[in-house]
């Protein structure tokens, strides 16, 4: 078997994008993150309505 210790996480510090400053990056990334909680909401949306489109159609509960 492998008795080896798994090294410790290596801390990179604060995590850049490309060349922007701290800040400019906290909002890049704030940015990305609202999308993505945007994007979230519009697909369980569509999923949602898929749903009740397939339920209507195919008359399981009307």
């Amino acid at each position: 078997m492998n008795d080896q210790a798994t090294p410790p996480p290596v801390d990179m510090g604060p995590r850049k994008v490309g060349d922007l400053s701290l800040e400019e990056s906290n909002a890049v990334r704030a940015r990305q993150a609202g999308r993505s909680k945007a994007m979230a909401f519009v697909l369980f949306g569509l999923c949602a309505l898929f749903f009740a489109i397939t339920v209507v159609k195919v008359g399981v509960w009307g």
